[in-house]
């Protein structure tokens, strides 16, 4: 394959970066087989360019955070290396076994632990966009589960990637938390608004968890919806058993998210972010219908965590306090 040597030395662990230039130049080398994986005329060059990636990204992000500057064109080809390797136009081929198709998907989960390991953590000190890329990466693979486009799959239990979704939807929780030190305050409130001033003036606590916040809410409604229309459309045919589950888990991601919303100081969260909290609940009402036990119980809890934030229109506030007033003689 051309440009064997650019990787291939990577494999040994014998990796030198010189520049932005010849390092988005490997990553381009590294692209091309990682988009075709199983369209490739060997069944083995993906999986070897995969362990490559894995030697240089590890030896190389370090570097590369380290020296911002000179390295600024990579992490645009870097996100495209993320994209086009864990969901491939090329998916799996019939045949595959079992024993391979988990193997793989054990490469992509990887894949997600990379990311929240040695990326996520130093938001900071990345380019924006790139970290509403990874952003958008991990929403996309949290409802990415099925190979198959059908509501009823009846191989779902070997098309569905269960685990590559649940490894990024709690890459997704976990940086969605707000937290609520005066510290963490502080900073999100002071920094969060230099966003154009360049990488170094982003605060982690405050941008990285809005955008996981709105993310793993954007996720969670998508799910609610694609879940009340497909139990219609089934009609007395019960959905697969990974639906339930993932159903189960978007439904107890919105209670903890609710509940540490609920508990964070009211300046670290946004207005938009209560305003799309506040838009799942018709969906959540929709789902109501479901004849699952396990989907029930975890949808009771998550409707139990909007009692919070019912409020009288503001209308109704004035007339009420009116009404107090005349009652006690004011």
């Amino acid at each position: 394959m051309t440009g064997r040597s650019s990787w291939s030395s990577a494999d040994s662990g014998e990796v030198e970066y010189l520049g932005d230039r010849d390092e988005t130049h490997r990553m381009d080398t590294f692209r091309l087989p990682l988009s075709l994986k199983y369209a490739c005329p060997s069944s083995t060059t993906w999986l070897l360019v995969a362990d490559a990636l894995f030697t240089v990204l590890a030896l190389g992000l370090p570097v590369a955070r380290a020296q911002r500057k000179a390295f600024t064109s990579m992490w645009t080809e870097l996100a495209g290396i993320f994209e086009d390797f864990l969901f491939s136009p090329h998916g799996c081929p019939p045949t595959l076994s079992v024993e391979d198709f988990q193997r793989d998907e054990a490469l992509d989960c990887r894949m997600i632990d990379l990311i929240r390991q040695d990326i996520l953590p130093h938001a900071a000190h990345l380019p924006p966009d790139f970290m509403v890329s990874v952003m958008s990466l991990l929403n996309k693979g949290s409802i990415h589960s099925t190979t198959s486009d059908s509501f009823v799959d009846t191989e779902s239990s070997r098309k569905l990637r269960e685990e590559f979704a649940r490894t990024c939807f709690e890459t997704l929780l976990q940086f969605s938390f707000v937290s609520s030190s005066p510290t963490s305050s502080s900073v999100a409130s002071g920094q969060s608004s230099n966003l154009a001033e360049g990488a170094g003036a982003v605060s982690e606590q405050g941008q990285l968890t809005r955008l996981a916040v709105l993310s793993l809410l954007s996720r969670c409604r998508e799910v609610l919806t694609r879940y009340s229309e497909d139990e219609r459309l089934s009609g007395k045919c019960p959905l697969p058993r990974p639906r339930l589950a993932e159903m189960s888990s978007v439904l107890k991601a919105i209670t903890t998210l609710l509940q540490s919303l609920k508990k964070a100081p009211q300046e670290n969260v946004e207005v938009n972010v209560w305003d799309q909290v506040i838009r799942l609940y018709p969906a959540l009402v929709e789902c109501t219908t479901s004849p699952s036990p396990q989907v029930s119980k975890s949808l009771r809890d998550a409707l139990h965590e909007f009692r919070d934030l019912l409020a009288p229109p503001s209308a109704s506030l004035g007339a009420l306090g009116g009404a107090s007033r005349l009652a006690n003689g004011r």
